[in-house]
C-alpha cells in the first residue's frame, strides 16, 4: 500500500473526486511522506461527523452554558430546577431557561416535569467526561504557561 505512488492515486479521477483530481498536483507537491498522507486519507473524519462534533463544541463554548453544565455536574441529586440554577448562578430565570433550551436541543441535558417545576440533568456520562477533561486540560495548560512565563522572565 505504501508503494502506491501519489500519481496513481490521481490518475483515474472519478466524477465525485474531480476537484481532488484537478488539484492533485498541489497535494502531490506538498506531500513529503506518501505513507503518512495515505494514512490521513484512510482515517479521514467525515464531514458529517466533523459538523456534529463542531456543533457540540460550539454549544459548549458559551461560558453561561458551561456554568449551567458544571452546576448540573456537581448537583447533589444530579438534577436542578431552573429557579435553583438561576439563583445559584446569579442570573435570571429567562436567561437560564434559554441556555437550558439550547443545551436540550443539542441533547446535552434532559428534563422532567413535576407539576410546574422543571428539573434538568445531564444526559449521559460523555458530557461529564468532556467537561472534566476540559477542566483538567485548562488547568494543565495554565500551569504550564505560567511556568513558561516564569522561565522566560528569569
Amino acid at each position: 500500500m505504501v508503494s502506491q505512488s501519489v500519481d496513481a492515486i490521481y490518475s483515474t479521477p472519478s466524477a465525485a473526486n474531480s476537484h481532488d483530481a484537478a488539484s492533485g498536483s498541489a497535494y502531490k507537491e506538498h506531500s513529503i511522506h506518501t505513507e503518512h498522507m495515505l494514512a490521513v486519507r484512510r482515517n479521514l473524519l467525515t464531514t458529517d461527523t466533523a459538523m456534529r462534533i463542531a456543533s457540540l463544541f460550539a454549544v459548549l463554548s458559551d461560558p453561561t452554558r458551561l456554568q449551567v453544565v458544571y452546576a448540573l455536574l456537581r448537583a447533589p441529586s444530579g438534577e436542578l430546577c431552573v429557579g435553583d440554577l438561576a439563583t445559584g448562578l446569579g442570573r435570571d430565570d429567562t436567561t437560564i431557561s434559554h441556555q437550558l433550551r439550547v443545551l436540550r436541543n443539542q441533547q446535552i441535558v434532559a428534563m422532567r416535569k413535576v407539576g410546574r417545576i422543571v428539573y434538568y440533568r445531564l444526559v449521559d456520562e460523555h458530557i461529564r467526561l468532556l467537561l472534566e477533561l476540559g477542566m483538567t486540560h485548562t488547568s494543565e495548560t495554565s500551569t504550564s504557561s505560567k511556568a513558561g512565563e516564569a522561565e522566560a522572565l528569569a
